[in-house]
């Protein structure tokens, strides 16, 4: 190769440095590329409106066995726990009929704290105690919940357990309601659940938090204000 061509060679690749380092110099800085959108938390309790009680229900059970346990607790928009139980209970198959238990153990609950709407009904069972004045009942069982809010009754063994709540519901005139909540918001229930079935034995409290249940309280309170 000649001299000649050597020194065009060294030239281009001289040049073509510079030309890059002016446009580096001139251009704006590359933007990295997007990040994926990070995933979504997983939802936490919240705390019900002012003048409001939130119950939470959950129920554990073993099928193979028949046996299974009800968690609920009841809790203000203060986050403050009001009462509560945990009780192991026989259950039979299918999974939906501890469900329903679980649900109705909630209601049963309530309404035994918002006597005023049900004195007609059951005024035999109810306290005059603490007197709330709504409550919503919150189930991880969506499929449950759903079934619960449909307008026209479900024809099945689940349609026929569901009567005796769609009952308690219709007749608390609003007071009284059951929505859906993930299991990662109903921690607390589910934990009062699972010391009832692992212990086979009962608990029951008013406004005194439970040792048992006082770190995932309180979870649910700093994930909530």
């Amino acid at each position: 190769m000649s001299a000649l061509s050597i020194l065009c060679i060294l030239l281009s690749r001289t040049l073509s440095h510079s030309v890059m380092t002016i446009l580096r110099r001139l251009l704006p800085p590359r933007s990295p590329p997007p990040r994926p959108p990070a995933a979504a938390a997983h939802p936490r309790w919240r705390p019900p409106p002012a003048g409001s009680v939130k119950i939470n229900v959950d129920g554990a059970f073993l099928p193979s066995a028949r046996l299974g346990a009800i968690g609920v607790i009841a809790r203000d928009s203060s986050g403050s726990v009001l009462g509560g139980f945990a009780k192991p209970v026989p259950v039979c198959s299918p999974a939906s009929t501890m469900e329903v238990s679980t649900l109705f153990a909630g209601l049963e609950f309530a309404i035994a704290n918002v006597p005023k709407h049900f004195s007609n009904i059951i005024s035999k069972q109810i306290s005059q105690h603490n007197g709330w004045a709504s409550a919503l009942i919150e189930s991880d069982a969506a499929a449950l919940v759903n079934k619960l809010h449909r307008p026209t009754m479900v024809l099945s063994l689940l349609g026929d357990l569901l009567a005796p709540s769609r009952a308690l519901l219709a007749a608390s005139n609003g007071c009284l309601r059951v929505g859906f909540a993930p299991r990662s918001a109903n921690s607390t229930a589910h934990a009062l659940a699972s010391w009832a079935f692992h212990n086979n034995n009962v608990i029951s409290f008013s406004s005194i938090c439970p040792e048992l249940i006082s770190r995932v309280v309180l979870d649910d309170l700093s994930s909530s204000f």
